[in-house]
Order: structure tokens, then sequence, then C-alpha cells
């Protein structure tokens, strides 16, 4: 399983929030990345930063925006039998 965090250069909720989407990736065995939105190509860009996909063997399980932690539990307890919180 895979978290993508899609970031934007100056966005602050990104900078401030990737620390915790890490630690909480880390936690439950979940791969992290990040992709800067500047280097997608336009079309493709998501209006609202963070942007997050959750994959599982390259397939989109769920994606969701902004930086809102509740948010991103439920949806990894969703998908994740025995979702760690710290």
């Amino acid at each position: 399983m895979e978290i993508v965090m899609i970031k934007k250069k100056g966005c602050m909720p990104c900078k401030v929030y990737e620390p915790f989407v890490k630690k909480t990736a880390e936690l439950n065995k979940i791969n992290f990345r990040t992709v800067q939105a500047e280097d997608m190509p336009e079309k493709l860009r998501p209006d609202i930063f963070p942007y997050f996909y959750l994959m599982k063997e390259k397939k989109l399980l769920e994606n969701w925006a902004g930086n809102n932690e509740r948010k991103m539990q439920s949806v990894l307890k969703r998908h994740i039998k025995g979702f760690i919180i710290k």
C-alpha cells in the first residue's frame, strides 16, 4: 500500500502536515512519497493542496484533499486492519 502526497511549493499546510503523514505511514508500514504539483502536467494537477492518493498494487483505493488528520485516519481505517494512530 502507498500514500502519495501531492504538494505545492510555498504551501504551508503541506509543509506542516507532511511529518504527520510520514509518521503515520511508517507506523502502519505504508510506503509514502511526495510529488511536486509543479512537476505534473497541468491538467492532472489538483486544485487543493495537499492532495492524497491511497494506492494498492497500482490501483487507486481512495483520494482526498486537505490537511485534516481525522479525514486521513478515517480513510486509512477503512483500508488497513489494525490501523495505528499516535
